[in-house]
């Protein structure tokens, strides 16, 4: 059990930092492009929001606090810069 948890979270360490830095060469080709990525960050916070309310998870739960606090991260990685 112990190394499945370990590789499940290196590998999902290194998909991030593949879509972390994908998405920051998108957006600095084109200001079009920075502005659709922008508006993919917000339509996964909207998407996981949402998907709290239909199931009655509290605003307060663990894992939609995690997963907010997972996609400001990559949003502020890609904006900024790796």
């Amino acid at each position: 059990m112990k190394y499945d948890l370990t590789t499940l979270r290196a590998e999902t360490f290194a998909i991030q930092a593949i879509l972390t830095n994908v998405l920051f060469e998108l957006k600095m080709l084109d200001p079009v492009l920075a502005e659709a990525i922008t508006r993919g960050f917000d339509n996964a916070t909207k998407q996981i929001e949402n998907s709290a309310i239909e199931t009655g998870q509290p605003a307060s739960s663990e894992p939609l606090i995690k997963a907010l606090r997972i996609i400001e991260g990559l949003r502020t990685a890609t904006l900024r810069g790796p």
